[in-house]
């Protein structure tokens, strides 16, 4: 009971914070995912990943990428799981945070979420709307 009461402090006393940072959460998700969807290949889920540096790239150059990527993956599946209770595209933001993390077993997990909600149907939606092909999945 202490821990509730005190959660209710917490919340009370920063309520402005919590409400800016739910807005921001949702604007971002609105401007992002929309980005993130429209700009992946139609066959995205078909091919498997293909993690090599090109050759141009210096490697000091490519860890910063990588470490880039996946902390932004991170954050969005952070924002995505907020984002099922808060307001926001809290399913479809959690599959590009996925999407961009380098997380075993990543693929399947998409693959599952994809399969089983109607999240790929908002995606094909956000792609129809650009007059992009929709996204193809891998027989099962």
């Amino acid at each position: 009971m202490r821990v509730v009461n005190l959660l209710l402090d917490f919340v009370r006393e920063h309520k402005f914070i919590i409400g800016g940072i739910s807005l921001a959460m949702f604007l971002l998700s609105v401007i992002l995912v929309p980005f993130f969807v429209q700009n992946l290949p139609a066959d995205y889920f078909t091919k498997r990943k293909i993690r090599s540096k090109p050759d141009w790239v210096p490697f000091p150059l490519h860890v910063l990428y990588l470490v880039v990527k996946n902390v932004i993956g991170i954050v969005l599946i952070a924002l995505g799981l907020a984002m099922l209770v808060l307001p926001g595209q809290g399913l479809i933001t959690l599959i590009v945070g996925i999407i961009l993390t380098d997380i075993p077993g990543e693929r399947q997990a998409f693959l599952f979420v994809l399969r089983r909600t109607p999240v790929l149907k908002g995606m094909n939606w956000l792609r129809e709307k650009k007059g992009i092909q929709p996204f193809q999945l891998p027989e099962l």
